[in-house]
């Protein structure tokens, strides 16, 4: 099996649990409009999904309301913005990212996040150890499961995608691995959709916690 040489990571639920301060948002939003306090669970399986599925859930939107989903995704990031900066890194991700460096391999982020948000946050998390690169839709035009991102990691590294590695939370992230014809490993322990399995994803590895990396680092 080839040397792994490149090692990138979704942000949302992988490398930062964001879900706290999606969470906020979504019932500062809701409480602006009259309903309760949401589901912390029910957020925290939506985060990967992106901000048009946790506005669905924010106001109970049926899914074929478009422009009702649209302005209450907006008015969702406008809250968000103001509280993006709480997110943590998961427990033990520190830990492999220091081992990564120490091991001289490239790293880096591929994100569905806009670089709006994306770059204030990881400017801020990740000033111990900095990222190679961190590529967002901004950057390749393009939203994951397109596997554009991921192959500009591999441009801006000068890795061969056969050396590399994505590792993410989501059914997308894995499918856009594939699709960059890099291998792939399933974060159990992110936002798992409900009813999702990562199983079912055909990952070429499934973690339940970031220092099972450092096995994967260890023996590729």
């Amino acid at each position: 099996m080839e040397e792994i040489q490149l090692y990138a990571f979704d942000l949302d639920g992988t490398l930062l649990d964001t879900a706290p301060d999606f969470f906020y948002a979504v019932n500062k939003l809701r409480e602006a409009n009259g309903f309760e306090s949401g589901d912390f669970s029910e957020v925290r399986s939506r985060v990967s999904e992106g901000a048009a599925s946790l506005a669905r859930y924010s106001l109970n939107w049926d899914e074929n309301q478009k422009e009702e989903i649209e302005k209450s995704r907006l008015e969702l990031l406008e809250i968000y913005e103001k509280c993006c900066l709480g997110a943590k890194l998961f427990d033990g991700m520190s830990e492999v990212l220091i081992n990564l460096n120490e091991n001289n391999k490239n790293w880096g982020i591929v994100t569905n996040k806009p670089r709006k948000f994306a770059e204030r946050i990881v400017n801020k998390k990740f000033s111990f150890i900095s990222p190679d690169f961190l590529i967002c839709p901004d950057d390749v035009g393009e939203r994951k499961p397109s596997p554009k991102g991921l192959e500009m990691a591999c441009e801006l590294t000068d890795v061969s995608s056969k050396n590399s590695i994505y590792i993410g939370d989501h059914k997308i992230d894995i499918s856009s691995g594939k699709s960059a014809n890099m291998r792939t490993v399933a974060a159990a322990y992110g936002y798992i959709p409900e009813g999702d399995s990562v199983t079912d994803w055909d990952a070429d590895f499934i973690i339940d916690h970031p220092l099972e990396i450092n096995k994967i680092i260890e023996n590729h």
